[in-house]
């Protein structure tokens, strides 16, 4: 049974290169291909003998006339084949090429600026005029359309909050020129995004660049090389106008959300497309563990659940990600036989499915006031019983399809059955939170996230 927790908290099959696990050669020595130094080394170099000219293209592009030193144990830095399924995210080890991982043996500040550097758009650049990487990528987007990038993609529009956020969950923020964010236009959102990201009040654009509104001029100041946004934007036209290329994601169910992962690494190189592999094995191994916990549940023990939106009364369809977060939890969605986005519904139709369970999400000013301080809501034995809860989030919200809402479906899980369900939403936040965002959440934002409200 497989039990995410604090001491191991990415799935068991995925492995992680490191420099034990690479069998050294007994005697040390300066590799034949490499000029002896005339100074002291800045770091050394473990690298099979494929990997030592796109390794060398680097160290001369980042130290000028410098030599890189290739050595055959021992060293600071140590390229290797990626062995497993993933590649689990760090700043002292990150993949340059397909396959192939950089990890820093020391702590020294070179061998990490080197790693940084190798899987920026820079280090990019010259892995491609090295013949190790693409010029061009050709990928399919979530709308069927045949779109080619030219690498590397170093500036970016996103113009779609849960498109944002995939591309921050696969590291790739660093890439963006502005963007629209999901759940950081109320104060303590904002505030917590810029905490991740001290960007952020720069790369905010979301009164030019948004589903409905696309500023043609803005955008061309921003000189972008990729425009990604949703499937559902109603401005595809107008962009045209660029003659840059557009994405579209459409990542509504859980196997288009991992897709969408999957082709937003795909976009920006081997790291990002590395770190999108291993969020997708986080996720599959999430929904795996908890369909363990709740399998032995009959359909009548399994909790009825409604997912309400911006108003008390609207209700997410049977088509939305919502409900996918609902029967991941292991519980039943009530308002699943609805179709098409959020539906307006009334309180006899509410009264009819009489859910266990409801849930408000943590935008568009919904409340759990709003239903449970009602005299009309009042006739459900869960506004009786006070179980009506508020879905967490610290910038983007976990109900919607983007990478935090792997936590979501933790969160709920533990709510519906607390005595069932073995994963723990704060070690499991702490995890995600270092991991793809590479942010040190503190314990405050964690209980807060993490107790039911």
């Amino acid at each position: 049974m497989l039990v995410l927790g604090c001491s191991a908290p990415t799935p068991a099959e995925v492995t992680t290169p490191t420099a034990e696990s690479i069998s050294p050669v007994e005697t040390e020595a300066i590799s034949t291909n490499t000029p002896v130094p005339t100074t002291v080394p800045r770091f050394t170099i473990q690298a099979d003998a494929s990997f030592q000219p796109p390794l060398s293209a680097l160290y001369a592009a980042l130290y000028g006339d410098e030599q890189p030193v290739f050595v055959d144990s021992n060293a600071d830095l140590i390229a290797a084949a990626v062995e497993g399924e993933t590649f689990v995210p760090s700043s002292t080890q990150a993949v340059f090429l397909p396959g192939a991982a950089l990890i820093a043996a020391t702590d020294s500040a070179d061998v990490l600026d080197f790693i940084a550097f190798a899987v920026s758009a820079d280090g990019q650049q010259v892995l491609i005029e090295a013949g190790a990487l693409p010029d061009v990528i050709t990928l399919t987007d979530q709308a069927g359309n045949t779109v080619e990038l030219a690498q590397p993609v170093r500036r970016v529009i996103s113009s779609h909050g849960p498109t944002t956020a995939l591309i921050y969950g696969v590291g790739a923020q660093d890439r963006l020129v502005a963007a629209s964010y999901l759940g950081a236009r109320d104060p303590a959102g904002a505030a917590a995004m810029e905490r991740i990201d001290p960007r952020f009040p720069e790369l905010a654009a979301d009164d030019l660049f948004s589903q409905q509104n696309f500023n043609v001029e803005e955008a061309a100041l921003r000189n972008p090389d990729l425009i990604t946004t949703s499937a559902r934007t109603q401005w595809l036209d107008v962009a045209a106008e660029l003659d840059i290329p557009v994405f579209l994601f459409q990542a509504e169910t859980p196997d288009l959300l991992k897709e969408a992962m999957l082709l937003a690494g795909q976009i920006f190189g081997p790291n990002t497309t590395a770190q999108a592999e291993a969020w997708v094995a986080y996720y599959e191994s999430v929904i795996e563990a908890i369909a363990e916990h709740t399998a032995p549940l009959s359909d009548g023990e399994r909790v009825r659940v409604l997912f309400t939106g911006t108003e008390p009364l609207r209700v997410a369809s049977g088509e939305m990600y919502q409900t996918s977060i609902i029967e991941l939890a292991g519980g039943v969605s009530v308002s699943a036989e609805l179709t098409g986005y959020w539906n307006d519904v009334n309180l006899e139709q509410i009264a009819t499915w009489n859910p266990d369970v409801i849930i408000v999400p943590p935008y568009g000013g919904a409340s759990v006031e709003a239903i449970t301080e009602s005299p009309e809501w009042q006739i459900l034995e869960a506004v009786q019983a006070g179980r009506v809860y508020r879905m967490p989030k610290l910038v983007v919200p976990w109900d919607t399809p983007a990478p935090d809402s792997v936590l979501g479906i933790i969160w709920m899980a533990q709510l519906l059955y607390p005595e069932t369900v073995e994963l723990d939403c704060a070690e499991q936040a702490r995890y995600f939170y270092n991991t793809f965002y590479r942010y040190a959440i503190t314990d405050e934002e964690v209980t807060a996230l993490c107790t039911v409200q």
